[in-house]
């Protein structure tokens, strides 16, 4: 992920903005906190602006089939993920 981030950084303009929208996941059947992983990755080339909850409302997520991929990949079904917004700093 690192490398993403630097490659983000390489390409973007100074003083334009990064959006990056990730949820959480399962590793082993055990909590993984993504969002503040990736999160303290970012801070280390970009400037924080913000983070924002992004709500999921009438989701087709509450299916079987979605139950069934959300183990299979690991990932959360809680309703909600991170926008988090950066900046790349003027040098």
């Amino acid at each position: 992920m690192e490398e993403v981030m630097k490659e983000a950084y390489r390409i973007l303009k100074p003083e334009k903005y990064i959006a990056w929208l990730i949820g959480d996941q399962a590793k082993k059947k055990k909590f993984v906190p993504v969002g503040f992983k990736i999160y303290s990755i970012l801070e280390k080339c970009f400037k924080p602006v913000d983070i924002i909850c992004v709500t999921r409302h009438n989701q087709t997520s509450n299916t079987s089939i979605w139950h069934e991929r959300a183990r299979k990949y690991n990932f959360y079904l809680r309703g909600f993920k991170y926008l988090i917004i950066m900046q790349r700093a003027n040098k």
